[in-house]
């Protein structure tokens, strides 16, 4: 009976396991992807799921994780029971009624940014008087590329404001500020991040916004992958030889970011994202939201061809919306099953894993090397001309200081608090007596990631036996800004 029942109960899991790994047969996801996403990030829940439901693989109690008994024939499915994965298609790109492809049928619109569906949906809800206004990102026209929210209440306006810029945007106060000027029935265009912040105040027990009763918000949301910080991007792009203030476009396509002078011609300079990537604001690494997935319809280029937008409508109001905005010319829209819906679930799991392979910034000591090229380059002593960085008070740094009296040392520790990569830095440091400087000492450091920390060891000067104390100027300059941190630090056992 016994023997029977054994028999009949390998004969399911056979059946289980066949049918699961026929479904996932061809999929990327394997052992490798499972060792380098959970494993080895250290998020390993150590439940052993992966090692219960594959023949080749079994737990290895001593190194705390799978191993391989048996060759890996790559079905995936390990990974896809792993309670760490995401691999649920409504967990990578949330809920929605329909999808659409779809793109303008307006004129004026056409040629705009990739399929021009947003502005096309503002021109409809101004012709149709559904909205008092729009909350949009428009280009700074005293300073080109730089992001503006702005408040827009016409068709034209839209139309004026089309196109799309990679940086981040204070839309929530442009919101506000049309909140208290009383249009009660408000558009609302922008990124998975921004989009959060209002949903969060109409849903939240604290949210301001649903105090409001005549304040009714459609939330129109941009897939986002990437955002770049303008003062670290454009500097960038100025030192090429960009002339921003004729950059008529830029845009995002195939894993490029490419610029364009003639907006309907091809693009005059593509980076990868790769080469952006130490200009990408610190706070993307740990988004997991690609495709807006709160808002009332979520519009992008992903898995929709070239000039056209991927679409989702995740409401009631987001649907009818697009349906009879097509219905009345100002869109033309394909059925769902016209999105390379592949192409948005693998976008969409890269953002969602990116909380495990974020790059973890390391922690580093100044030491000479000699014999080899170094990442820090220790040069003489040079004069420089004091340049005021652009930002004004925005902190670059964060410096903390730590005395070692035994080795009559005082370890300062800098650490990039800006957001994004700093490059070329030189830091001065140097003793202070009576207004007149001692051993100075000069570093250049060719790059410095976001939150990452250098530490370096001052000596300093005492009778063995004496209390260390002393002042240490410490000055850290770039290329780009100029100085960015100047403060005299008093060293003082602590009492």
């Amino acid at each position: 009976m016994t023997e029977n029942n054994s028999q009949k109960n390998e004969t399911q899991y056979e059946y289980s396991f066949e049918y699961i790994q026929k479904k996932l047969e061809g999929k990327k996801d394997s052992f490798g992807m499972l060792m380098k996403e959970i494993v080895r990030t250290g998020i390993c829940t150590e439940c052993g799921t992966c090692a219960a439901v594959c023949p080749v693989l079994e737990w290895d109690d001593l190194a705390g994780q799978p191993k391989l008994i048996g060759k890996c024939t790559g079905c995936g499915i390990c990974y896809n029971q792993c309670p760490r994965t995401i691999t649920d298609p409504y967990q990578l790109m949330g809920d929605f009624k329909t999808g659409y492809v779809a793109n303008t049928n307006i004129p004026e619109v056409i040629g705009g940014q990739d399929g021009g569906t947003v502005t096309s949906l503002l021109c409809y809800l101004f012709d149709e008087h559904l909205i008092d206004a729009a909350v949009v990102t428009m280009k700074d026209p005293s300073k080109p590329w730089r992001p503006v929210a702005q408040i827009i209440t016409s068709k034209e306006d839209a139309i004026k404001a089309s196109g799309s810029i990679y940086s981040h945007s204070q839309t929530v106060e442009a919101l506000m500020d049309a909140v208290r000027q009383d249009f009660r029935s408000i558009a609302f265009v922008g990124t998975p991040c921004n989009i959060d912040a209002v949903s969060k105040m109409f849903d939240s027990p604290t949210g301001m916004l649903k105090y409001f009763m005549r304040c009714h918000v459609l939330k129109i949301g941009l897939f986002c992958m990437d955002s770049f910080a303008p003062e670290a991007i454009y500097p960038f792009f100025e030192s090429e030889g960009i002339d921003l203030s004729k950059v008529q476009k830029m845009d995002i396509n195939k894993g490029k970011f490419h610029l364009y002078y003639d907006p309907q011609g091809e693009p005059f300079k593509s980076y990868t994202i790769k080469q952006l990537d130490k200009f990408k604001s610190s706070s993307c690494n740990f988004c997991l939201d690609l495709t807006s997935e709160h808002a009332d319809i979520s519009v992008g280029s992903v898995g929709s061809g070239a000039n056209k937008n991927t679409v989702f409508a995740r409401s009631g109001i987001g649907a009818e919306i697009m349906e009879d905005a097509a219905e009345k010319g100002y869109l033309k829209i394909e059925p769902f099953n016209a999105i390379n819906l592949n192409a948005v679930l693998f976008l969409a799991k890269l953002k969602k894993v990116s909380q495990y392979t974020v790059r973890k910034r390391k922690v580093f000591i100044v030491r000479d090397a000699p014999e080899e090229e170094p990442r820090i380059e220790t040069k003489p002593e040079t004069e420089q001309a004091e340049v005021t960085p652009p930002l004004g008070t925005k902190k670059f740094l964060s410096v903390s200081k730590d005395l070692n009296e035994e080795k009559k040392t005082v370890n300062i520790s800098l650490t990039n608090t800006i957001g994004y990569v700093l490059e070329d830095m030189k830091i001065r440091i140097a003793t202070v007596e009576e207004l007149f400087e001692k051993k100075p000492w000069i570093t250049t450091i060719t790059e410095l990631f976001p939150f990452e920390t250098i530490e370096i060891g001052y000596p300093l000067e005492g009778e063995p036996g004496e209390p260390v104390v002393a002042n240490v100027l410490v000055e850290v300059s770039t290329e780009a800004f100029g100085k960015i941190f100047s403060r005299t630090l008093k060293v003082a056992p602590q009492e």
